[in-house]
């Protein structure tokens, strides 16, 4: 079901602005993969905040910042320390936005897809942001320009400093098999159906179980969970008492570029993306899953005993053309049209 929301510019700062926030679409058990990508130490970049002169060359050439449809990659990842190097993508979301047409898609992508030889989830470790950028260009028609790239520890901290994020919690579940990182046990963890307040910790919990019962334990189920957090992240972030209230770009940016995220974002694209804020009101956002309406799992033999997922007709044409129609506004969804969803 499609929510036409009247708060896009909070919504994409947090994205922007709140880089860790976007970990709750990252979370991972990763006691259930069969294996590491391993030791090898991969490059990533760590971008700081231009200086004077950066700046001031950039604002006297005028540079276009984006290409119009606006994509930006969230890249979520089950590095438990930084001193980890062999991490995976596990999730990925991709947010295209069309200034032109006042429309916000956000789509989501397994893990577990394979994609030139190998789980996609491994693919930014092996070949890079440009192998990255190439896959979801063949995915979703669209090539991300920007990144941001974080990990388990800063989701319970921007939780915390927004002072809790509030959430509808539409099934009562329990999860007798969540995962206890540090002894590599599991514990027992509940959810009832109701309004809660959730503390960093317990946000953690709601997106990551993904061994619920009561219709609760995949995949899907808590990229939906991890929806839901973003939308109380919407109130959230500017209730009493948040860190990120007032908004200040910079301020907002340092908070969470300074060892809060890996991204190639800068902060005149952040300024840039904050004058979104005079059209807020115009903005329809809309999420897309590339889900089994249009995935399935192949036999195992014929991946090396490897389960993953690929596309059922041989091409991803048909979710291509789904994004496309919303961007560009010549299609309106409803809450029959396969995996377009509520956030």
């Amino acid at each position: 079901m499609l929510i036409f929301m009247r708060k896009f510019i909070i919504f994409f700062l947090l994205f922007v602005f709140l880089g860790a926030a976007i970990f709750i679409f990252f979370i991972y058990n990763k006691a259930s993969d069969e294996t590491a990508i391993g030791t090898k130490k991969v490059i990533s970049p760590f971008v700081s905040l231009l200086n004077k002169e950066d700046e001031r060359t950039n604002k006297k050439n005028e540079p276009k910042i984006f290409d119009e449809p606006i994509s930006i990659l969230l890249l979520g990842i089950d590095r438990r320390s930084r001193d980890e190097y062999g991490y995976r993508t596990d999730i990925m979301i991709q947010l295209i936005v069309n200034p032109q047409t006042n429309k916000v898609v956000i789509v989501s992508i397994p893990r577990d897809l394979w994609y030139e030889g190998g789980r996609i989830n491994a693919l930014f470790v092996v070949n890079g942001w440009e192998g990255m950028q190439n896959a979801f260009f063949n995915y979703t028609g669209y090539k991300p320009q920007r990144y941001i790239l974080t990990d388990f520890k800063d989701f319970s901290w921007v939780v915390d400093a927004m002072g809790g994020v509030t959430v509808d919690i539409d099934t009562t579940f329990t999860d007798y098999n969540y995962p206890i990182d540090e002894t590599l046990e599991y514990q027992t963890i509940s959810f009832t159906q109701g309004q809660e307040k959730l503390t960093g910790d317990r946000a953690l919990i709601y997106a990551r179980s993904r061994k619920g019962d009561n219709g609760e334990g995949s995949d899907w189920m808590r990229m939906r969970r991890q929806h839901k957090i973003l939308k109380g992240m919407l109130s959230a972030v500017v209730q009493p008492g948040s860190l990120f209230n007032p908004m200040i770009v910079e301020k907002a940016f340092t908070s969470v570029t300074s060892g809060k995220m890996d991204t190639n974002l800068n902060l005149i694209d952040a300024k840039y993306l904050w004058d979104f804020y005079k059209d807020k009101d115009k903005y329809e956002i809309s999420s897309l899953y590339l889900d089994y309406d249009f995935l399935y799992s192949p036999p195992l033999e014929e991946y090396g005993g490897a389960w993953v997922l690929t596309s059922l007709t041989g091409s991803y044409d048909e979710f291509k053309n789904k994004i496309t129609n919303i961007v560009n506004g010549t299609q309106v969804t409803t809450a029959q049209q396969g995996s377009s969803t509520n956030l």
